[in-house]
């Protein structure tokens, strides 16, 4: 009886430590693979943390050259900016205005229609206000219309030596139909025909002003709208040149 007793308690302790060590095994064989696991990961971990130090290295130069670029865009755009005012400026300066630029245009066609320019710089240099001219007169005149042909639309000076008339546009009434005197607001066109068969047409808003020279006269004309359908013409007579 007491060799079956120590035979069972033999192989029950047999038992046990060799599931006790298929247990320790099993934990070891686990904790094996975790660690393969964890080391695996930490090289995955590395690799891809050395990619991602590499890629915000390459974004970082890649910022740098963009903000290099963006400042030489920012200073060659503020160059442009300066070169372009001074341009203005200098087209400002050079570039002639109002009466000057009348002036070069009269030139341009009086060179245009034949005149030598030694003729136009002797004119011009010969040119003054002269305190001479005769006593300014003053007439006036209807303007005729597209629905009103006015019968006194006309007026002459210097003994006929040049006549002033023109047209315009109709007035209109608060229902937008045409009236019978002209629109002081819109242009008007005014023809200066001396005698001989010069002539000369000016359309321009009132006032207007205009002078031309008939022999050895220059006449200063000065148009201004008068009482209703009425211009009123003021003439300076010169000596010329």
């Amino acid at each position: 009886m007491s060799i079956g007793l120590y035979d069972y308690d033999r192989r029950y302790r047999r038992r046990f430590w060799i599931g006790f060590i298929k247990f320790i095994l099993f934990i070891a064989l686990l904790l094996a693979v975790g660690l393969f696991a964890y080391q695996l990961g930490v090289e995955r971990f590395k690799r891809r943390d050395a990619s991602l130090r590499q890629e915000v290295d390459q974004l970082t130069e890649q910022k740098d050259e963009l903000e290099l670029l963006a400042s030489r865009l920012k200073r060659a755009a503020l160059n442009a900016e300066a070169r372009s005012t001074a341009l203005e400026a200098r087209l400002a300066r050079e570039i002639p205005r109002g009466d000057q630029a009348r002036l070069l245009q009269l030139v341009a066609e009086r060179l245009e229609s034949g005149v030598s320019a030694e003729r136009l710089a002797f004119v011009i240099s010969q040119a003054e206000e002269r305190s001479e001219c005769s006593r300014s007169e003053t007439k006036r005149f209807m303007l005729s219309t597209p629905i009103f042909r006015s019968p006194a639309g006309a007026v002459g000076f210097g003994n006929g030596q040049v006549s002033v008339t023109g047209n315009g546009k109709s007035a209109v009434d608060s229902s937008g139909n045409p009236e019978a005197w002209f629109d002081p607001a819109e242009p008007v066109r005014i023809r200066f025909a001396a005698h001989g068969g010069k002539e000369t047409q000016v359309e321009d808003i009132l006032p207007i002003h205009h002078a031309m020279v008939v022999d050895d006269t220059e006449y200063r004309f000065t148009l201004l709208a008068g009482k209703r359908s009425f211009i009123e013409v003021t003439a300076d007579r010169c000596p010329y040149p």
